[in-house]
């Protein structure tokens, strides 16, 4: 409970900052104008002169630092340096393309992730899943069947195949192309129409090439040393083909500088509102404890 409060008074505060910042500048500034106007006038304030400092080096760090975010993100003319993410853009992106492959996702973490996520599933479960994915789309396999596409890529086929036997049976009419056609086409939609995935086929399935974790992870994978020479594992074959970072790179060069400056600013400029906010604060401490340290010394 006594934590939850603390966590609560944590957001106030940091939504009060937030709202406070952009004036906190202005509102030394008036300060420190009043009291060099009350001084010019001969109006005696007591301990003016210790406070026009403290709130003079208050002022000098929170401009100073709103002057140094400023350079960060915008390029003026009178800033020599300035515009530091617009100038140093590509070198932004390639730094955020080594940060995002050493730190955030690499083939180790992802291959982690992968080994948490294949918990053992139970045939039944596969079964059900797999056969309701089949139904889902059995209907478009059938009508893509039906396509005058697929009816004559397979008529071009016997043709093409059959040979002396196939134009004898078609000159003489004893089983025409098309009609063979449409006996394959009628085959494959029974067939199609049946379809179901069995426990047997899973169980037959599983003890040829294992589970799906050593399907993805295990060496000499029968399957993939068959079709590519190869007794590195699924995965592995996958991350050789997957160059994070130059995928970062690739994607981020197509923005514009300024469109990862706004990204860039999107993501800290509220973190950014407490460097004004120190700024001042520091300032001021700072000065006011110099302050008290020459007072001491000059005694």
């Amino acid at each position: 409970m006594f934590m939850l409060r603390i966590a609560h008074m944590s957001r106030a505060m940091a939504k009060a900052v937030r709202q406070v910042a952009p004036y906190l500048n202005l509102l030394v500034f008036v300060c420190l104008a009043f009291l060099l106007l009350a001084s010019a006038a001969d109006v005696e304030l007591a301990y003016s002169a210790v406070i026009i400092q403290v709130l003079l080096g208050g002022f000098i760090g929170g401009v100073t630092n709103r002057i140094a975010i400023t350079m960060l993100f915008e390029r003026r003319w009178y800033l020599p340096g300035s515009g530091v993410l617009l100038k140093e853009h590509y070198r932004i992106i390639h730094s955020l393309a080594r940060t995002v492959e050493s730190h955030l996702i690499n083939s180790e973490m992802i291959q982690e992730e992968l080994r948490k996520l294949l918990q053992p599933v139970k045939i039944e479960k596969a079964e059900k899943i797999l056969n309701s994915l089949i139904d889902e789309f059995r209907d478009d396999v059938m009508e893509y069947l039906r396509s005058d596409k697929v009816r004559n890529e397979i008529t071009g086929g016997l043709r093409s195949n059959l040979g002396f036997l196939g134009k004898f049976l078609n000159v003489t009419g004893i089983k025409e192309y098309e009609e063979m056609t449409d006996t394959i086409l009628a085959e494959l939609g029974s067939r199609l129409s049946g379809f179901k995935i069995s426990r047997q086929m899973l169980a037959k399935t599983i003890q040829r090439i294992g589970t799906l974790e050593d399907f993805l992870f295990m060496p000499r994978n029968e399957i993939l040393m068959k079709h590519y020479a190869t007794e590195k594992s699924l995965v592995q074959l996958l991350f050789e083909k997957i160059n994070i970072r130059e995928m970062v790179v690739d994607r981020l060069s197509t923005y514009e500088p300024a469109q990862v400056r706004d990204i860039i600013e999107e993501n800290i400029r509220a973190h950014l509102v407490w460097l004004e906010v120190f700024g001042v604060l520091l300032g001021m401490l700072f000065t006011g404890g110099l302050l008290l340290i020459m007072g001491a010394f000059s005694r």
